[in-house]
């Protein structure tokens, strides 16, 4: 339906939920904890990060920007907020050998630390599954493995506020311990970053409103050109962020990840004053950057993990990593065979740039001419990482999009979304629910907003 310049299409979606292994789901689940808990412990290494993505900022000019901001962050010692909030998206497929699969165990596509979206909608599809199966029970699709009680909870909706209300706590304690009566309370809001021309307002707009039913915190959107023109003087601290006559506690990246969203220097100085400010940040650069996939790549060494997790626990996640190969120059033994390998068989790998959002992968023959340096120079090939293809089994699958249904096979990816609040008065850490995406076999890329996939939700099934 069409109002005006607006445009409104409803999320695409699975008319079906998908069977998924319960073994593999709950691996999934238990892990999710620790992942969050390594990127709050890379992010808290001061010189790890820097170290690692040295190569990349060279030859990438977005995260050469970001990593001038941690400088500065890091620079600020004394006066720069220490707690910091994360929704992560920890993101998997299952593996397919000889036809079946070798375990029920995920491999880990990416870990999303930045504006891991779909929550809120995902919630809303995990209840039009239940309610369909519910009116189909008379129908016997339990027959076929369709039963309401095999559907798991997904949460994400309503933890996600209780995550930011709990992270605007937190800045309260923080800045303002002696604020007994609550006047400071009734001025503190939460900043939502968002694109110009946001076409996922919806699943942005849930949670806004979830955030003040719960908790009574106003939600305010801005670009990050807004930001720079609205930004109010500060406080007398000098440090706190003032728009709209609120006192920003939290500010939440919706925005940011891709360099689209910083066209001009305008955007990068709000983003700098952003991450200077005393506001807590979800994620803070640090997080944002633990998250890409160069240091994904770099934890997949053995030995690289130990180095901020227990040996146990660095031998649990390391079985959920897929193989991964650093381009950096001078290139490793290990990695001269995987190029050589995927050049010859292309369909088995992927190149991935440090972005996220969808649609930047390269496969095929635009991967083989990359890697052979026909469209790359060495210097640009270093910014990227070359994964082994995850092989799944497909099944089949109706994907509802823009009231046209499509049938056809189909693959599923899996992510679990988990909460955590570093350096704050208490842990807190909480797996809040899961997002399903499902696509046609053929597709490449597994972006909903990007257009490549449907919403889903999972069933779980033995074996």
């Amino acid at each position: 339906e069409k109002t005006g310049s607006l445009a409104f299409v409803h999320a695409p979606f699975t008319l079906l939920p998908a069977k998924l292994p319960k073994e593999a789901y709950v691996d999934g689940v238990s892990v999710s904890n620790a992942f969050s808990s390594l990127v709050d412990s890379i992010a808290r290494h001061p010189s790890y990060i820097p170290q690692v993505l040295a190569d990349v900022g060279k030859n990438d000019d977005y995260t050469r920007r970001l990593l001038s901001i941690l400088s500065l962050v890091n620079q600020q010692a004394e006066r720069k907020q220490n707690v910091t909030l994360g929704l992560f998206r920890s993101d998997y497929m299952l593996q397919m050998k000889d036809g079946r699969y070798s375990n029920p165990t995920f491999l880990q596509v990416e870990n999303n630390t930045i504006a891991a979206s779909f929550g809120c909608l995902s919630t809303r599809v995990a209840e039009l599954h239940r309610l369909l199966i519910e009116k189909s029970e008379n129908m016997g699709i339990k027959n076929y493995g369709y039963n309401k009680s095999n559907l798991p909870k997904n949460n994400v909706l309503k933890l996600m506020a209780e995550a930011m209300a709990t992270a605007c706590n937190e800045y309260l304690n923080v800045e303002y311990p002696n604020d007994l009566r609550g006047t400071i309370r009734k001025r503190i809001a939460v900043l939502m970053l968002v694109q110009p021309g946001e076409a996922n307002a919806a699943d942005q707009r849930m949670l806004e409103y979830q955030l003040r039913s719960d908790f009574g915190i106003p939600m305010i959107r801005k670009t990050f050109k807004e930001v720079h023109t609205q930004l109010q003087d500060a406080s007398t601290d000098g440090k706190s962020l003032i728009i709209d006559g609120y006192e920003i506690g939290l500010v939440y990246f919706r925005a940011g990840y891709t360099p689209r969203d910083l066209p001009t220097e305008v955007e990068w100085k709000a983003y700098q004053k952003i991450e200077l400010s005393r506001a807590i940040k979800c994620p803070c650069v640090a997080y944002h950057l633990a998250g890409t996939k160069k240091i994904q790549q770099m934890l997949s060494i053995p030995g690289e993990l130990e180095k901020f997790v227990a040996e146990k626990d660095a031998k649990v996640l390391r079985n959920f990593f897929a193989d991964q190969f650093s381009l950096s120059e001078p290139l490793e033994d290990q990695s001269k065979a995987a190029i050589k390998d995927a050049v010859s068989n292309p369909g088995g790998y992927v190149l991935k740039p440090q972005r996220e959002g969808g649609g930047n992968n390269l496969w095929g023959q635009e991967m083989v001419d990359a890697l052979s340096l026909k469209t790359m120079t060495k210097d640009v090939r270093s910014a990227y990482i070359l994964m082994r293809k995850i092989v799944q089994r497909p099944f089949i699958a109706a994907l509802m999009r823009n009231s046209t249904v499509s049938v056809g096979l189909a693959e599923k990816e899996v992510g679990i979304y988990a909460s955590f609040i570093g350096g704050g008065s208490a842990p807190y850490g909480k797996v809040m629910g899961h997002l399903m995406r499902t696509k046609l076999v053929g597709t490449n890329e597994g972006g909903v907003a990007s257009g490549y996939a449907v919403l889903d939700s999972p069933i779980l099934v033995d074996g």
